[in-house]
């Protein structure tokens, strides 16, 4: 029937018959042609028979189709009997009722024609719903606009002077109605159908509709040369119904194609195709009214339709894209802090770079909040997304608009200075640490938390978002290593810092688990007797490549990644377990741990510390606990709590590196701590500095007011150990008395020194 037709190889019959459609669809076209047109009328038998041929083999390579392709059979078997009805109906009537005189109407050739609409209704709808199972809101109103815009325009073809059959039987009277509806609703239902496959341009189906349009436009053909008198037998209009079913055989024979294979409408064809039709439709009312035409009412409703459904369409996709710029706010905006979130940063930074003058410099932050993990896990994490939001509020505050702020992820955030230099950066970064340093009020918990900024300016520091984030991370880690708090990326800094710090980490972690910490011990004189009575326990790690590292190597890194908890409780069992051995040679020594903000900020320590101890077989008084000043300030009232659980349990408590962080006599007053370890900042010079020896001296008197003993760290000479003795300093350590050593190398040490025995 058509050379599009791709019949199955080895199936003789069937290239056989796609050859004889050929012949056929030729002969069809060629009898057209005045000149055979005579011939033919001398001998109509010829017609006859190529129009009953046509549309027989028509149905049986649909048939054909259906039997020999599993996939859509059922819509080309329905498909196969309509166009068996249509043919079934033409063969009767050329063969039995043309030859009567008047043919009846209406007669079996009618019902037979009119049964094919029904079955290619269904055969259309089954094809669709194979390719489409479910249909949105927007899709359905595509479909109404283009069946009621389809449907509109038949029906101005087909009801354009349609007067019925007045004065003629119901029966004709139904029949001439149905002819115009059917091929209306067929209109309508093809280009609907189109519509909700979403304008797919599949070859079976966009050759389906093709074939199934021109049949219907060759019906609409037919009416209006009947109704003008001009309609001749073997003319264009019979040739262009055999061009419709030629073209729905070849649809029935394409190839299928694979649900991935189809190539995707683009978002602009869905939009403008039933906007185009909407259009056409207010063109057609709009063509009755101005022309003074008169139009089918039937025309006018379906128009109207067409045009209501895409006033729906129109508000729908307004509120879709109102739903997508929301949802593409949302995807740039952190939920919890309502900040710009990490993309809408790095899209903002980009763009910032792009339009950027070299000469023009531009400030790039990280902030990130110290400890934050150990704030996370203690207090759980409602009260840390809730600092998240205060510290969001904060920093909003104080940063004052002039760039971006946003949430990088966790505890970090970033800020985009577009026109500063280093000053400037620097005096936005001092304001944002100073709005941090004040105490946040959670929950009945006040809380002190500190941050570290790390700055990088273009195009100094780089002129890509890679580079300049990568050195503001850089410098982030700088200031959270030295305490600073603040530090500008270093020009030329080296790009493999943060991944030397990533795999220093890592390196770490798996250390921990590989039990590579150890202990060394620096032992504390009492300055009264001049014998040595306790230890503290210093941490060690000792790498199996670079050998022993020291605590500046890895502590800042594992305190960032909240590991410190992790790190005290391994120091204890170890610490608690060699105070065990001492003490079974005879060595009553105390030994002294350092707690950090998440051991106090954790309920079950006291537990802990209390089941170590038992396993241990340690009494509570050999073991002192030494927090610093700083994991005090953080949270007093709940650091409190947990203190005088361990106190209760007889464990002396110690304040470490007195005097270099906040110092309140407020929270030594009401704190439950025994000793204060003065910073080996003051003791090293109190022998030469009159201001040290000041600090020192008073120091000792405060300690002892409040019933404290004082601890002096880094004495390193007799001068300085003397001026403590004068002062009645109560224990001292330093490298004056001993470094901190192995235990395998200080043992021998205390055995010499003849160490406090152990109490019988």
């Amino acid at each position: 029937m058509s050379v599009t037709m791709v019949p199955p190889r080895g199936r003789v019959w069937l290239r056989a018959g796609f050859g004889l459609g050929v012949v056929l669809l030729i002969a069809q076209f060629v009898v057209v042609v005045p000149e055979a047109r005579d011939w033919a009328g001398r001998h109509p038998w010829s017609y006859d028979i190529l129009q009953d041929a046509t549309y027989l083999l028509a149905v049986v390579l649909v048939l054909a189709r259906a039997a020999v392709l599993r996939q859509d059979r059922g819509a080309w078997l329905l498909m196969a009997g309509g166009l068996g009805c249509y043919a079934a109906g033409t063969v009767y009537w050329v063969a039995v009722l043309v030859r009567l005189d008047p043919p009846p109407y209406p007669s079996i050739s009618d019902a037979m024609w009119l049964a094919y609409y029904p079955l290619a209704y269904a055969a259309v709808l089954r094809l669709l719903r194979a390719r489409r199972s479910r249909f949105s809101a927007p899709t359905w109103l595509d479909g109404l606009i283009a069946s009621a815009c389809a449907a509109a325009f038949a029906s101005v073809v087909f009801l354009t002077g349609f007067a019925g059959v007045s004065g003629q039987p119901a029966a004709a009277v139904l029949v001439s109605l149905a002819y115009p509806i059917a091929d209306i609703v067929l209109a309508g239902l093809l280009l609907g159908a189109w519509a909700l496959s979403g304008w797919r341009t599949e070859r079976v189906w966009a050759v389906l509709l093709a074939g199934m349009g021109v049949n219907t436009a060759a019906n609409g053909l037919h009416m209006f040369e009947t109704t003008h008198g001009t309609f001749i037998p073997g003319g264009w209009t019979d040739a262009f119904w055999s061009v419709a079913v030629a073209v729905i055989v070849a649809a029935a024979w394409q190839r299928p194609e694979e649900a991935s294979a189809r190539p995707p409408v683009r978002a602009l064809v869905g939009v403008a195709l039933p906007a185009g039709l909407a259009c056409a439709s207010m063109a057609l009312l709009l063509y009755g009214s101005w022309r003074d035409a008169t139009l089918p009412r039937t025309s006018s409703v379906l128009a109207a339709v067409a045009i209501a459904a895409a006033v729906a369409r129109m508000l729908l996709t307004v509120r879709t894209v109102e739903a997508l710029a929301d949802a593409r706010r949302q995807a740039r905006t952190d939920d919890l802090t309502a900040l710009p979130n990490r993309r809408s940063f790095q899209e903002t930074l980009d763009r910032e770079l792009l339009r950027r003058d070299p000469d023009e410099p531009m400030a790039v932050a990280i902030v990130d909040l110290d400890r934050f993990k150990e704030i996370n896990d203690s207090f759980g994490h409602h009260l840390g997304d809730r600092l998240l939001q205060l510290v969001a509020t904060r920093l909003t505050a104080a940063f004052g608009g002039a760039g971006m702020l946003a949430r990088l992820g966790g505890d970090e955030f970033g800020v985009i200075l577009p026109v500063a230099g280093a000053d400037r950066a620097l005096e936005v970064a001092t304001t944002l640490l100073t709005a941090l340093r004040h105490p946040f009020d959670l929950e009945q918990v006040s809380l002190h938390i500190d941050a570290s900024i790390g700055l990088a300016v273009f195009p100094g520091h780089g002129t890509d978002r890679g580079t300049l984030l990568r050195h503001a991370d850089n410098a982030m880690y700088t200031a959270k290593s030295d305490h600073s708090g603040l530090a500008v990326a270093v020009e030329g800094a080296d790009d493999d810092t943060g991944r030397r710090r990533l795999t220093t980490l890592e390196e770490f972690r798996a250390g921990l688990d590989r039990d590579e910490l150890v202990l060394h011990y620096q032992p504390q004189l009492d300055v009264a007797t001049g014998a040595v009575v306790g230890v503290e326990a210093l941490v060690r790690w000792n790498h199996p490549a670079r050998g022993l590292v020291y605590p500046d190597g890895f502590l800042s890194l594992a305190e960032h990644a909240g590991l410190m908890g992790r790190i005290t409780l391994q120091v204890l069992e170890k610490a608690l377990g060699q105070c065990r051995d001492w003490r079974a040679a005879g060595l009553g020594l105390t030994v002294a741990v350092n707690l950090s903000a998440s051991n106090l900020h954790d309920p079950s320590l006291p537990d802990h510390v209390a089941d170590a101890l038992a396993r241990y077989g340690v009494p509570p008084a050999a073991l002192h606990l030494e927090v610093t000043e700083e994991v005090l300030m953080r949270d007093a009232t709940r650091a409190t709590r947990t203190l005088d659980e361990l106190r209760a349990m007889g464990i002396r408590l110690a304040v470490d590196d007195y005097g270099t962080g906040y110092s309140s006599l407020a929270y030594l007053h009401a704190l439950p701590v025994d000793d204060l370890k003065l910073d080996r900042a003051f003791v090293a010079h109190c022998d030469t500095d009159p201001r040290s020896a000041a600090i020192v001296k008073s120091t000792v008197e405060l300690a002892h007011n409040l019933d404290m003993r004082l601890i002096a760290e880094g004495v390193e000479n007799e001068a300085v150990l003397d001026r403590l003795r004068d002062w009645d300093c109560d224990l001292v350590q330093g490298y004056h008395l001993s470094r901190p050593q192995a235990p395998e190398r200080l043992t021998p040490w205390l055995l010499e020194r003849q160490v406090t025995p152990v109490a019988s």
